[in-house]
């Protein structure tokens, strides 16, 4: 297993964002093209990307694993992006809220799929093998978590293929998912904190010899 690179571990903690970010839709576009633009295209996209990952794991050298992270984290980039768009050009909150659904479970997914490339990078340092997953995998409940409790403890038919993969990983990550009503950004932040302090034990990277 190649060992992970000082910029790898930066890398690896600097995903653990909330998933609020965005570029909103410009207010001023005509109504036509919004109407048009209120539509699943770019979750659907997403979600091919995703599947596909989820079929095809990545190599196991370091340049191949840090490829599939930072594809991963474009995904990710991207339904946060297009949650902010479609909360702007829809007018329907019945519409709104189904796509939310669906950027919720594309979201968490794609962080779980993380999860398992920050472990294989962060190899050499077994506090970050555990630790960095942990803070992948609670950004995913997380995500899962809001929608559910937004609709006062529905699960949405769409999630359940998904939280068995975040399940799943926790319980290899040690990390115990509180019920649903219980998953704040709180409890996310707590998990956070946790994880980058066992991170700070790992030994720092060796410097490059010069000349």
């Amino acid at each position: 297993m190649s060992k992970l690179s000082g910029a790898a571990i930066l890398l690896a903690i600097v995903v653990g964002l909330p998933m609020t970010s965005g570029v909103p839709a410009k207010a001023e576009a005509p109504t036509e093209i919004a109407i048009n633009r209120c539509n699943s295209q770019t979750i659907d996209d997403a979600s091919g990307h995703i599947r596909d990952y989820d079929r095809h794991a990545a190599g196991d050298g370091s340049a191949q694993l840090l490829k599939r992270y930072g594809a991963l984290l474009e995904v990710i980039s991207i339904l946060n992006e297009e949650r902010e768009i479609l909360n702007s050009v829809c007018s329907g909150d019945a519409q709104r809220e189904a796509f939310f659904v669906q950027i919720a479970a594309n979201a968490a997914w794609a962080l779980a799929l993380e999860a398992d490339v920050a472990a294989r990078l962060n190899a050499s340092c077994p506090a970050a093998e555990q630790a960095l997953p942990t803070m992948m995998l609670a950004d995913a409940w997380l995500s899962l978590a809001n929608i559910v409790n937004e609709k006062n403890g529905a699960v949405p038919t769409a999630f359940s293929e998904v939280i068995p993969k975040v399940q799943t990983r926790a319980q290899g990550a040690g990390l115990a998912l509180p019920p649903w009503s219980d998953t704040s950004a709180y409890w996310r932040d707590q998990v956070h904190a946790k994880a980058k302090a066992a991170i700070a034990t790992c030994p720092s990277p060796s410097p490059a010899p010069s000349g």
